[in-house]
């Protein structure tokens, strides 16, 4: 399969942070053993804006934790290439706000996993982080830059939806729902949401986007959620639907040492080469993705799925966690409805 052209690239600058988020996928905290150079890191920024990259979002770890962030952040912006910063915003100066502004990013993006202190706090792991997020999000957007947010889904916070919905509601913050993996190794495998839940997530978004419009509150589920569902319409950007993972095919993801995997989500174990021993063109143009970008082999309930040729078994992180595999993601909606459904009518 002919390789498709660079989308998006998620490139973690550092993992060290600040927080000690109990659903991070990689477990940030200290920094990996061996992260790029400066001069690496602004090679590789090259590289990005030669293949071109569509976009490339920058995080961590915390990103605003590396000295020389601005430095490869401006590299990229002199390349022409799109830009995203994701930070938990605990960091947030005015000083970072000007450097900020003259990256003109498409937008800054944080993460607000409880309406209130007590949940968003206790799942960051430092107290006072939701009050200086809360403020940092205040300061950026009175700076002129577009902000968004995620929220990730655990048990713990699960219920949290509708106060978070009521702090964003009316603010053009674009707000993104997605569910935690166990790619990490700080969450409690009892902490990932049942099927059911999952499917409660998924009508709360469907419900916020027809009780206000897409300007009051842009909530979307990202792509961990679906699909195929008979109840519930597309939850992605209006317009789109899934159609299979973009792992390897239309993104890529970049640890700070310089390992590359189809996705960042993806486990560790699926880093499938090194920007210190090959360029990124002969990565993404090579050999090294050709797996990812053949048709996935579909398990289980996915295997005989009448959507599957499209879905393709859904998130492959997801896939990952609930299954142990790619092809078979025990949350979609459309198996939750036929499983559940097929059992209230024998009942």
């Amino acid at each position: 399969m002919t390789a498709p052209r660079l989308a998006c690239c998620v490139w973690e600058l550092t993992l060290r942070c600040n927080l000690h988020c109990s659903h991070c996928g990689a477990a940030a905290g200290q920094p990996r053993p061996d992260e790029l150079a400066t001069a690496e890191a602004l090679r590789v920024a090259d590289e990005l804006a030669a293949l071109p990259a569509g976009e490339v979002t920058l995080m961590g770890g915390e990103l605003l934790l590396r000295p020389d962030w601005f430095e490869i952040a401006a590299r990229l912006r002199e390349g022409g290439v799109a830009l995203v910063v994701f930070t938990n915003a605990t960091l947030i100066t005015p000083e970072r706000i000007a450097q900020l502004r003259s990256l003109a990013p498409r937008t800054v993006g944080t993460s607000l996993d409880g309406g209130c202190a007590e949940v968003h706090d206790a799942i960051r792991g430092v107290p006072g982080a939701f009050t200086r997020t809360l403020q940092a999000i205040d300061a950026l957007q009175a700076a002129g830059l577009r902000v968004s947010v995620i929220t990730t889904l655990t048990r713990r916070n699960l219920y949290e939806l509708p106060a978070i919905a009521r702090l964003l509601r009316g603010r053009a913050i674009r707000w993104q729902i997605q569910v935690a993996s166990a790619s990490g190794s700080r969450l409690d495998r009892a902490e990932l949401l049942m099927p059911e839940e999952f499917y409660f997530a998924g009508l709360f978004i469907a419900r916020v986007r027809v009780m206000w419009s897409w300007e009051t509150l842009p909530v979307i589920g990202a792509h961990d959620f679906g699909y195929c569902s008979a109840r519930i319409p597309s939850l992605r950007m209006p317009g789109q639907q899934w159609w299979g993972c973009s792992a390897g095919r239309n993104t890529l993801g970049i640890r700070s040492d310089g390992g590359v995997k189809g996705c960042l989500s993806l486990p560790d174990d699926w880093v499938m080469g090194s920007v210190r021993e090959q360029s990124l063109a002969d990565l993404w143009y090579g050999d090294t993705f050709a797996a990812l970008r053949q048709p996935v082999q579909r398990h289980g309930f996915c295997a005989a799925c009448p959507h599957g040729e499209r879905c393709e078994g859904g998130c492959s992180d997801i896939a990952l966690t609930y299954s142990g595999r790619r092809g078979e993601d025990p949350l979609c909606f459309y198996r939750i409805e036929q499983e559940r459904g097929g059992r209230a009518r024998e009942g």
